[in-house]
């Protein structure tokens, strides 16, 4: 891909084929080895039947398939209610078909617009492993000596996922440990435990929006200025994605596009909190 590239509070921000749209996201905590990972992540499909298979799921497939990324991340609602399980898992399987193979792999958790039908038979989807869930299955990846991930489908599973998270390797540095979350208030908790990042959906962004800071509904107790973009709390980072469907009905969308983003984490400091936030608040250190 030879992008364009736009300069937004310090990031870069290449525009590959839309939806992808790819950001530089910085931690100190983040080992050598992995600066430059790549993370694809995909947020709120809501596939109904009579959509799936139109123009804009072509532009995705066609999108996600030109992506190289290292690690794939899937944060849930991929139906958009009950009776749309079947297509949507259909969506899912052309999704991991699409993409070239992650060499970390796809990793998933469920929303709350996933029925039991859709998690009873997620498993289905060959490419894809989930994190939580039906059944229990395990919350936690370790991804080599300096990765690992949890999978939160509510930001109280926290307290279960700290009593089965795995040890750290000994004689060497704590694992870099990004948290998939289908509800962005999961940074709450994950600072609170020093988890650093967290990749989070739910809102839409607001689906309408004034500006990348004004949406007059979240779906969410999400404020509208933090609906969307990069968060920080502490020493926690969440971004948080416009993602891919449309709640309530198809095409609800102004003033806020579709997106899959694609992180590229780097070693470096924080992105500070704008002037006069408090320091204990939840702040937007960029906006999308």
């Amino acid at each position: 891909m030879t992008p364009d590239t736009v300069q937004t509070a310090g990031f870069r921000r290449p525009v590959p084929p839309e939806p992808v749209e790819v950001f530089d996201i910085p931690h100190p905590a983040l080992p050598p080895a992995l600066d430059g990972l790549r993370v694809l992540h995909l947020s709120d499909l809501h596939v109904r039947r009579f959509a799936f298979g139109s123009e804009r799921w072509k532009r995705l497939l066609d999108a996600v398939s030109r992506v190289r990324a290292d690690l794939v991340a899937l944060t849930g609602d991929y139906t958009d209610e009950v009776g749309h399980e079947r297509v949507a898992l259909a969506a899912l399987q052309r999704l991991a078909d699409a993409w070239p193979a992650p060499r970390l792999g796809a990793f998933g958790v469920f929303g709350n617009h996933d029925t039991s039908e859709l998690l009873r038979r997620a498993g289905e989807v060959r490419g894809v492993t989930w994190l939580g869930g039906p059944g229990r299955a395990p919350r936690w990846a370790v991804l080599g000596e300096h990765l690992r991930l949890v999978g939160l489908d509510y930001p109280e599973d926290f307290v279960s996922a700290a009593l089965d998270a795995p040890a750290d390797p000994p004689g060497s540095a704590r694992p870099f440990t990004i948290a998939l979350a289908h509800y962005p208030t999961a940074v709450i908790p994950a600072a609170a435990v020093g988890v650093p990042l967290v990749l989070a959906g739910h809102t839409h962004a607001g689906q309408i929006r004034l500006s990348s800071r004004l949406a007059p509904h979240t779906s969410s107790d999400v404020p509208p200025h933090l609906a969307a973009g990069v968060l920080r709390l502490g020493g926690t980072l969440c971004c948080i994605s416009r993602g891919l469907g449309d709640g309530v009905m198809e095409g609800l969308r102004f003033n806020c596009p579709r997106q899959a983003p694609l992180y590229v984490l780097r070693r470096g400091p924080l992105p500070p909190p704008p002037p006069n936030t408090d320091p204990a608040a939840v702040s937007q250190v960029m906006a999308w």
